[in-house]
């Protein structure tokens, strides 16, 4: 199987498909309002990346098995004429809105993730962590909210990372080599145990044991490489903006800890913490606070209790997280 990397879930989300979402779910949440639905029918038909963007939202809306149901019957029953009749509209109307804003931001951040795994051989949910033994002996270890798909060949055996983290250990096979790819990246086995990780800011990579040849088919620096190779302990981060390599050494050991359940990070984003966060939370982290995220953090922490993670991360920089429901989370300035 072959095919190109998903978008991942803390991509910037594509306006039209966003405003596909709400006309989506307004129209679900108000069904005999004709006047909505013309007006829905009008932008789909206004460009034909509307109704690409309305498929979308609508097949994606299918999987969570919300789109077959109905509203209450009371939102469907007209209100009976009484002194009180449009303050009564007023409360509906506002509770319709709430409603659909916060189904809208359900279906935005399930979207990646949903056609992520159906593209996939095999994925993991969120919070699951997995143990896989390829065809050839391979183990492949697969973090929370990830996916591959794997490509074996005569003369090659090739898997396509489409998002998240693995961890591999690789069976020899002198015949056919092993190689991961994804996102403009191709990571070349020499009797190794290795991990490969993809995310929004960079794509990363580190040796435990052997040694990869890495490379980027992705635009680099004027007189910058485009490969180079990782031995025991070797780390790279590609900056996926810049296309700049950040190589350095550690223990082997400290390779792709989030197989113990750690996240280390230096000098990197809040939004990479809150991604790396969400992927083990078993429920919605929605942020508010677009800014917030842009701030850079250091440290360690332990994603086996995700929202107590998420709130240590947050705290120097005046973030705080408010809980909308036991499984809905939402993250904003103080």
């Amino acid at each position: 199987m072959t095919g190109h990397a998903e978008e991942d879930q803390d991509a910037p989300v594509d306006p039209i498909l966003e405003t596909a979402v709400d006309w989506l779910l307004k129209t679900r949440a108000c069904p005999h309002d004709e006047r909505l639905r013309s007006a829905a029918i009008v932008w789909r038909a206004a460009h034909p990346a509307h109704e690409q963007a309305w498929r979308r939202a609508e097949r994606v809306w299918k999987l969570t098995g919300a789109l077959p149901g109905r509203p209450a019957a009371a939102a469907d029953t007209p209100a009976r004429v009484v002194p009180l009749r449009r303050r009564r509209g007023l409360g509906r109307m506002v509770a319709v809105t709430a409603a659909v804003a916060l189904a809208a931001s359900v279906v935005i951040a399930l979207l990646p993730t949903i056609e992520l795994h159906l593209r996939a051989d095999y994925v993991t949910a969120r919070g699951e962590q997995r143990r896989i033994t390829l065809e050839d002996g391979t183990l492949v270890i697969l973090a929370a909210d990830s996916a591959i798909r794997v490509a074996y060949g005569p003369s090659e055996r090739r898997v396509e990372l489409i998002g998240g983290d693995a961890f591999f250990t690789v069976a020899e096979d002198h015949r056919r080599p092993f190689a991961v790819t994804g996102e403009d990246l191709r990571v070349v086995d020499i009797g190794t145990a290795f991990a490969v990780g993809i995310d929004p800011e960079a794509l990363d990579i580190g040796v435990e044991s052997g040694a990869v040849h890495v490379a980027y088919g992705g635009p680099v620096p004027q007189g910058a490489p485009h490969d180079t190779r990782l031995d025991p302990g070797g780390r790279l981060r590609i900056d996926r903006a810049t296309g700049r390599f950040n190589q350095d050494q550690v223990q082997p050991g400290q390779i792709a800890l989030w197989r113990d359940g750690l996240l280390v990070v230096e000098n990197q984003s809040l939004a990479h913490v809150v991604a790396e966060i969400r992927r083990r939370y078993p429920g919605l982290i929605i942020v508010r606070d677009d800014a917030l995220m842009t701030r850079r953090v250091t440290g360690v922490y332990d994603l086996r209790n995700p929202e107590a993670a998420l709130r240590t991360a947050l705290l120097p920089h005046g973030g705080r997280v408010s809980t909308l429901t036991p499984y809905v989370l939402i993250v904003g300035g103080a």
